[in-house]
């Protein structure tokens, strides 16, 4: 169930993200901004119920997508706060995504382990 719930809010976080950040009203970006930072904060209820629960099998692994996992989202506060700018570089888009991959990607590999 806990699995279940963090990938699927994985999954709506990133269309959150996405129209957060493609959407050119200030409004609705801090409306998806919202909605984002309740999702981060079902993921990190479920993450830290999984990070419990399967500690004692890949400690190190589990340690590394804990912090991949909160760069993430310090990545994403950080996009929503450059597009509410009007600063929009491209470079943070691209380092989240890559982030925010590598985190889902490791995430990914602890589940089916």
């Amino acid at each position: 169930m806990w699995l279940a719930l963090h990938f699927w809010t994985w999954i709506i976080l990133t269309i959150l993200v996405i129209f957060g950040l493609t959407r050119h009203s200030e409004k609705r970006v801090t409306q998806f901004l919202l909605l984002a930072r309740l999702a981060y904060l079902v993921m990190i209820i479920s993450g830290v119920v999984l990070s419990i629960r399967t500690f004692g099998h890949a400690p190190l692994l589990i340690s590394l997508k804990f912090v991949l996992g909160i760069a993430t989202i310090a990545l994403i506060e950080v996009s929503f706060g450059r597009k509410m700018e009007r600063d929009t570089p491209h470079l943070i888009y691209w380092v989240l995504g890559v982030v925010g991959l590598i985190t889902v990607g490791l995430g990914l590999t602890l589940a089916f382990r």
